[in-house]
């Protein structure tokens, strides 16, 4: 008899504290706007927003967890449903997915404890995919961009670098650009440093592989040598720079590969312009 009355009290206290019920918020005109389970005022469970003319808008879940491993604790904080009111949402936790309003699939990703985790997938409204980010607890390490006919036209990788000194993470971005045929466009690397300062590693190419322009930019500007070519791959221009105005000599080629001109630059004008004869 008492270890029934336990279970009875302990059923009711359970039952007390996990008061769990359906959600269900409309739009003006009655049609369901979101759809949940409700624990203790907060939205646990399977998650479901619609569109006016009643199409499903995002589905997902939410869950009361923390991200933690056995090499990092991260806590995140839930947020409300708008309007003021006291309901509350928990986590975003597993996969979650958003729609057009005609049905076809928005985008799909993932999220760990209210953390976004994995690769998420965006798709134009044709169904064709649009570009790819990928996260580790929040923190985004790459991205994929593709053409509208599908081919990849953009990848880029992040990493991070913590500097105690400033007290931020400096951020190093390596990018590669395609042509639509698959071709390599452009290869650069972007740099971050202390007070705002990047600085960026630039190679482009043409379609028929042969460098088009290489150049060293420090915020915009150009800084050190930089170089045009001919599509045949002889050089058309080089000369170095100081925050993009031309320094010391500056060569000029015709597409053979002869200098044509020599410019003499200092203090940001051109002091002297030799014009060379070059053969036939």
């Amino acid at each position: 008899m008492k270890y029934q009355i336990s279970l009875l009290l302990t059923f009711l206290i359970s039952s007390s504290i996990y008061s769990q019920s359906e959600y269900v918020a409309k739009y003006n005109n009655g049609q369901i706007k979101i759809r949940g389970i409700l624990v203790d005022s907060v939205l646990i469970g399977k998650y479901t927003e619609y569109y006016k003319n009643g199409q499903i808008k995002t589905t997902g879940e939410y869950k009361n967890c923390e991200y933690e491993t056995n090499h990092i604790k991260i806590y995140v904080a839930g947020c409300g449903v708008g309007n003021n009111s006291p309901i509350r949402k928990g986590k975003k936790h597993g996969e979650w997915k958003d729609y057009y309003e005609n049905g076809i699939l928005k985008s799909k990703y993932n999220y760990h404890c209210g953390l976004k985790q994995g690769n998420f997938f965006n798709y134009q409204s044709d169904g064709k995919l649009y570009w790819i980010e990928f996260y580790s607890a929040n923190i985004e390490m790459g991205t994929q961009d593709f053409y509208e006919n599908g081919v990849l036209e953009k990848i880029s990788t992040y990493s991070y670098e913590y500097s105690e000194q400033d007290e931020q993470n400096l951020k190093r971005t390596v990018e590669t650009e395609y042509y639509e045929d698959g071709s390599l466009k452009i290869q650069r690397v972007i740099q971050e440093f202390k007070d705002d300062i990047e600085k960026e590693s630039f190679k482009e190419y043409y379609l028929n592989g042969f460098l088009k322009t290489e150049s060293t930019i420090i915020n915009l500007d150009k800084n050190g040598i930089y170089r045009e070519f001919y599509e045949n791959g002889n050089t058309k221009y080089e000369g170095f720079f100081k925050d993009d105005i031309p320094i010391d000599k500056q060569y000029f080629y015709n597409s053979n590969g002869e200098v044509t001109k020599v410019e003499t630059w200092k203090d940001g004008k051109i002091i002297e312009t030799e014009i060379k004869t070059v053969s036939d």
